[in-house]
């Protein structure tokens, strides 16, 4: 069965609504309403959909740190704009994942197979070296000041690393440190926010919000 593709017209409306200045929590909620329905095929294997990743990541950003407006960045970089009080702070997104991985060719199951714990240590291990792989090429296209930088990293393992995976996760991003405003880290289902202004900070905000789990 060949996978559904969504028309170019369509991902272009779609880039403009959300390139559009929008409420936090009503631009988190139009773009769950556009990717939830889309295959995992879909969504990870056809070209010109890194946007709507990086919209997943914006908004996640925006509402955890309670901010007036957000949107996608209107020219090629950065990627999203956030706005509180009036003060925009420009972001990268980029994310974190075991080398080769293609997930769009995982296709969506009603019976997911067994994850054994093995598994969710290899993909931990497997953390430091991801993270140097981004971290490295977002250094490489040398950002002007004032930049911030998120790192999604799709290397979970329910929680039960997490104390252990927050040095990792800090020593990891080192690098990034003097070349970022600040550097976030969306791991386990939280924000972590591990850099600002060159220095070293620990702030956490969970990914989701009450009104998620009404």
């Amino acid at each position: 069965m060949s996978k559904i593709r969504i028309p170019k017209t369509t991902l272009e409306e779609w880039r403009a609504e959300l390139s559009i200045w929008t409420g936090a929590d009503a631009f988190r909620n139009r773009v769950d309403e556009i990717v939830r329905p889309l295959a995992r095929e879909t969504f990870f294997g056809q070209a010109g959909l890194a946007f709507l990743r990086d919209a997943w990541v914006a908004g996640r950003v925006a509402t955890a740190f309670s901010c007036d407006l957000v949107r996608l960045s209107p020219t090629q970089r950065p990627d999203f704009e956030i706005q509180t009080d009036g003060l925009i702070q420009q972001f990268e997104a980029t994310e974190a994942d075991q080398d080769g991985r293609r997930r769009g060719d995982e296709t969506d199951s009603s019976d997911p197979l067994p994850d054994p714990v093995e598994r969710w240590r290899e993909r931990f291990e497997a953390i430091p070296t991801a993270l140097a792989r981004v971290v490295a090429k977002k250094i490489e296209k040398q950002y002007p000041p004032g930049i911030g930088l998120v790192i999604y990293v799709n290397l979970g393992c329910y929680g039960a690393y997490v104390d252990e995976g927050l040095p990792i996760l800090q020593s990891g991003t080192a690098a990034a440190k003097d070349k970022f405003s600040v550097v976030l880290v969306i791991w386990e289902g939280t924000i972590y926010k591990l850099w600002e202004g060159g220095r070293a900070v620990l702030g956490k905000w969970p990914l989701t919000r009450l009104e998620d789990d009404l």
